[in-house]
This record gives C-alpha cells, sequence and structure tokens, in this order.
C-alpha cells in the first residue's frame, strides 16, 4: 500500500509543475487591439479600415464590410446603404463577428 504523504507530495509537485510551466505563457494582449471599430471587407480578410472613435453621423465605408470588430462601451448600426437608411445589423459593444450575408456600406453610433 502506498503511503499518503508520499502520494500527497507527488501531486503537488506535478501541480507546481504545471503551475510553473503554464505560468510562463502569456494570452494574447488586449493592447494590440485598435481602439474604437474596424471593419474587414471578407471575414476578417482583405481591406481594413479602423475608426478610433466613431461618431453618431452616419459614416460612409470605403468599400463593401463583411465583418467588425467594436471596440468601443456602445452600439453601432451598419447599413447595406451608403446613407445609414434601411436595413441594418446592430452591434453590441466589445463584439467581434462577420456577417457574409449582409453587404454593410455605411455605420453609426447608436448609443
Amino acid at each position: 500500500m502506498r503511503n499518503i504523504k508520499v502520494d500527497l507530495a507527488l501531486g503537488l509537485a506535478g501541480a507546481a509543475a504545471l503551475c510553473v510551466m503554464f505560468g510562463s505563457i502569456t494570452p494574447a494582449s488586449a493592447d494590440n487591439v485598435p481602439p474604437g471599430v474596424t471593419f474587414w471587407s471578407g471575414a476578417f480578410t482583405g481591406q481594413t479600415v479602423n475608426y478610433p472613435d466613431p461618431s453618431t453621423s452616419c459614416t460612409t465605408l470605403p468599400f463593401t464590410v463583411h465583418a467588425e470588430l467594436n471596440n468601443t462601451s456602445k452600439y453601432i448600426q451598419v447599413y447595406t446603404t451608403t446613407d445609414c437608411t434601411g436595413p441594418a445589423l446592430t452591434i453590441p459593444p466589445t463584439d467581434i463577428h462577420n456577417f457574409t450575408s449582409f453587404d454593410a456600406r455605411s455605420f453609426r453610433v447608436t448609443s
């Protein structure tokens, strides 16, 4: 029969080794995420454009977009038209999303 103290010591040593090993791995930094809203022409591929301080006024996008990263605390709406009218998708704060079946051509902050 194995000694309980030996089992406990081996278990603690294994846990400590895992902590040391995984403690040296760092996740991707949030500092690398640009502020504001970033759009892509494809599903996070192709042309990109970033708006560090998006406005409540309508902003026409320079190309049709199919993905976004909303790194703000505000909701935004993206529209299929260039003048922020017609069908829209509402994007929540801190969202990353692609919408390949929706051709967005303009956007604005809604709250």
